[in-house]
């Protein structure tokens, strides 16, 4: 297995200006020629996600109508159509721009196309060394069982790591948040505004119809490539309400759901009753609220329930202390066991909704989306290969230096602890809202990440100002005072004011040690001397 960080340093690190005027040049003549070997109906440029009635649409197009990746497996890189459960389909649904191969060696078919067709099952999944259900990791010399996680099979790893899925589901998720300056993205996935859609993260119901959309098109791309052991990427079958329902590797950390999480999770798993269907109009809204944080709205859905589940749910399966598949490090999280069992349990919900819609597994419509989904996500495939090298990869080995101080003995131990879990979402990589602290960094990189520092989820917020804890989104969120602390959002960040860690019963930081952040915060936010 390889588990490298992929995605340290910036896009301007990543992509000098002459190679990425090389990189658009080349991308201009791949999506050229995928509009000459298309029907017609392809569009040229960024495609608007709808929300799942009759103008929607799919999202961006991208590569993967030649030949799938020469990975070594014959295996490619996006879905298929195979078995696809759909989307409503109405007049003017369109999918988005065609594209071009994403790899492709002289032994590649070029006529069999993964977006359209479906993968071919992967050679390991005939392997009968290839084994089912959950395989564990422990951090390098730590074998306590109270902090393993829990990763999907090592050929499913390789293979995904070969064809840079991790790297483009942070792409994919990056280029949706382009009007908040491409949170996440290490290749500067915001300067192709041919490929950016306009329907930017939590701020349209066409972004919750393609956040179904492009989920789904992993799935079902996954238990094709690995159909005897697609039990890796099967939901929940109904929402966890108690540890039997999880894996034995986490029923030891298991504790009971918020009210609000519980009661929503109720509604997903009951979707289809007529008073939960009334709830949500359409698709959109309905992946608008299975998708988006706490506190986030969207504008009309008035008798939309609680949202947060999504982030409830991943904040459920963190593991201080070993993140490097951590299901909350942004980088790499798809490598998590426990990420496709939620993720196919939103995806049960979705399904369940169709059906109660009336609409149909073979819908031409979902089709088309889950054919530019695939091509989008190759298209992102062909921009990281071509400019990622290998000077931009971080050695996650190297050793921290020795540190003292307060912040290092008395602050940075309440973001590691296994209560709060601050430091299973933000991590050294793949950090939520870019916003590290704790995991395989010193002390001084965590507090040099906070100080004057603007806040991408907290408007005109710094994350730390020295001296003012009521003007540091850090501590407000903590404190869960960011809801009335007066959030603007700006050009550059959302106001999401919900606590944090995600509680619906507020802070979850004890007074103590919201007594520690705020002395420290107060006193000039020192970092290690």
């Amino acid at each position: 297995m390889r588990f490298i960080d992929l995605h340290q340093g910036s896009a301007t690190d990543l992509r000098t200006s002459r190679r990425g005027l090389a990189t658009l040049a080349a991308l201009a003549a791949l999506l050229l020629s995928a509009c000459a070997g298309d029907d017609g109906n392809s569009l040229s440029g960024a495609s608007e996600g709808g929300a799942g009635g009759p103008d929607a649409t799919g999202g961006t197009g991208g590569a993967g109508s030649q030949s799938s990746v020469n990975s070594g497996s014959g295996a490619g890189s996006g879905a298929g159509s195979q078995a696809s459960t759909g989307a409503d389909s109405g007049p003017g649904a369109v999918s988005g721009s065609g594209g071009a191969g994403v790899g492709g060696g002289p032994d590649d078919h070029p006529a069999y196309d993964h977006c359209e067709s479906g993968y071919m099952p992967h050679p390991s999944d005939s392997d009968p060394n290839m084994k089912d259900g959950p395989a564990e990791f422990f951090p390098p010399g730590n074998n306590d069982p109270n902090i393993v996680d829990t990763t999907v099979q090592p050929q499913v790893l390789d293979w995904m790591y070969e064809n840079r899925w991790q790297d483009a589901h942070v792409e994919w998720h990056a280029i949706r948040a382009c009007n908040f300056g491409g949170a996440g993205s290490k290749v500067g996935i915001c300067d192709f505004k041919q490929l950016v859609p306009k329907d930017q993260n939590c701020q349209t119901a066409g972004d919750g119809y393609q956040f179904l959309v492009f989920h789904r098109h992993m799935i079902q791309a996954l238990q094709q490539l690995w159909p005897n052991h697609k039990e890796q990427f099967t939901g929940f079958t109904k929402f966890p309400t108690k540890a039997e329902d999880v894996p034995p590797q986490w029923r030891s950390a298991w504790k009971n759901w918020d009210a609000d999480a519980l009661a929503a999770g109720k509604i997903g798993d009951e979707i289809d009753k007529p008073e939960n269907l009334a709830r949500f109009k359409d698709e959109g809204e309905l992946g608008f609220w299975l998708q988006c944080n706490v506190g986030q709205k969207l504008a009309g859905a008035a008798s939309m329930p609680w949202v947060g589940l999504h982030f409830v749910l991943h904040a459920k399966w963190a593991r201080p202390g070993n993140t490097t598949h951590g299901v909350n490090n942004t980088s790499a999280n798809i490598d998590n066991y426990m990420f496709w069992k939620l993720h196919g349990w939103i995806d049960n919900v979705w399904e369940k909704y169709r059906l109660a819609k009336g609409l149909l597994p073979t819908d031409k419509k979902l089709k088309d989306d889950l054919v530019a989904q695939c091509r989008e996500m190759d298209t992102e495939i062909k921009i990281i290969k071509d400019n990622l090298d290998p000077e931009d990869v971080r050695d996650p080995n190297a050793p921290l230096p020795v540190e003292s101080g307060y912040f290092h003995e008395k602050v940075r131990p309440i973001f590691e602890s296994a209560t709060n879990l601050c430091s299973g979402c933000h991590a050294e990589s793949g950090a939520n809202a870019g916003l590290s602290l704790g995991g395989h960094l010193s002390s001084r990189e965590i507090v040099d990440g906070l100080v004057n520092v603007p806040s991408r989820d907290g408007g005109q917020f710094k994350l730390v100002v020295p001296g003012d804890p009521d003007h540091s989104w850090l501590y407000l969120k903590a404190a869960g005072k960011a809801e009335g602390a007066g959030c603007q959002q700006t050009s550059t960040a959302q106001c999401i004011s919900g606590v944090m860690p995600p509680s619906t019963g507020g802070p979850t930081v004890s007074p103590a040690q919201l007594e520690i952040l705020r002395k420290w915060i107060a006193d000039g936010a020192a970092g290690p001397p």
